[in-house]
C-alpha cells in the first residue's frame, strides 16, 4: 500500500479517535447549553476552538520535527496541563458566579415579588445580558490542549519529504475540526435533553461550572498521582 495513504488513513483516523476524548467537546456543549446557544453558534465556536487547538498541535509537531521529539512532548504535556488547571478554576469561578446569579434572583423575587423576575429565576436569558459570560475564555483554554497523536504521524510523515507532512497537517485538522463540530452538536443537543427539566434548568450554570471542573480534574489529576500519563 502506498505511504501516502497509509499515512492519510492514520492522520484521519487518529484525528477522530482522539475527539471523542470528553476535554474536546464536553466544556463547550454546556457552556453552550448554559448560554443558550444554537446549534449554529455551537458550531462556529467550535471551529474556532479547533482551530486554536490544530494550530498549537502543529507548532508543537514543528518542534518534534525540526528540534527535538522530547522537547515537544514536554511542551506538549506542559500545555495540557495548563489547560487541565484552567478548566478547573474556569469551572470553579463559572459555578461560583452562577450560584451568586441564582441567589441575587432569589432575593430579589423575595423582595419585589416580580412576575419579570420569578421568570428570570427559573430560565436562563437568551439575550446575554444575564448569562455569565466566558465563552471567549473557553475556546482558548480547550483549544491550547494539544494533540498528542499527531506527533508520531508527522515524525512519520517527516521521512517522505515536506509535502507529505503538510498533507498528513492538513488531513489531521479537517477532521479533528469537523469531528469536534459534530461532536460539539450531539453534546449540546443531548445535554439540553437531559436539563430540560425546569428544576435543573434552573442550576445550569452551576452544573456547567461543576462539569467543566471534573474535566480539568480528569486532566490534571493523573498527571499528579501517575506522572508521565498521557490521555
Amino acid at each position: 500500500m502506498d505511504a501516502t495513504l497509509v499515512l492519510t488513513i492514520s492522520a484521519a483516523s487518529l484525528a477522530v479517535l482522539h475527539t471523542l476524548i470528553p476535554d474536546h467537546e464536553l466544556p463547550l456543549a454546556m457552556i453552550g447549553r448554559a448560554q443558550n446557544w444554537t446549534i449554529k453558534k455551537m458550531a462556529g465556536i467550535t471551529v474556532i476552538a479547533g482551530l486554536i487547538h490544530i494550530s498549537v498541535s502543529m507548532a508543537i509537531g514543528v518542534i518534534a520535527i525540526v528540534v527535538s521529539t522530547v522537547l515537544a512532548q514536554q511542551v506538549a504535556v506542559t500545555a495540557h496541563r495548563i489547560s487541565g488547571i484552567l478548566l478547573i478554576g474556569f469551572g470553579l469561578v463559572y459555578s461560583l458566579l452562577g450560584w451568586r446569579r441564582k441567589h441575587g434572583h432569589v432575593h430579589l423575587h423575595d423582595h419585589k415579588n416580580s412576575n419579570h423576575h420569578s421568570e428570570s429565576k427559573t430560565k436562563p436569558s437568551s439575550n446575554g445580558k444575564a448569562t455569565i459570560g466566558g465563552g471567549a475564555w473557553l475556546v482558548a483554554i480547550v483549544g491550547i490542549a494539544p494533540c498528542f497523536t499527531l506527533l508520531p504521524v508527522l515524525i512519520d510523515a517527516m521521512w517522505f519529504g515536506t509535502a507529505t507532512v503538510l498533507w498528513v497537517m492538513f488531513v489531521y485538522a479537517i477532521f479533528t475540526i469537523g469531528s469536534m463540530v459534530v461532536l460539539t452538536s450531539i453534546a449540546l443537543k443531548t445535554i439540553t435533553f437531559l436539563t430540560k427539566l425546569e428544576r435543573i434548568e434552573r442550576h445550569i450554570e452551576i452544573l456547567a461550572g461543576l462539569v467543566i471542573l471534573v474535566v480539568g480534574l480528569w486532566i490534571v489529576l493523573p498527571e499528579i498521582l501517575f506522572p508521565g500519563h498521557i490521555h
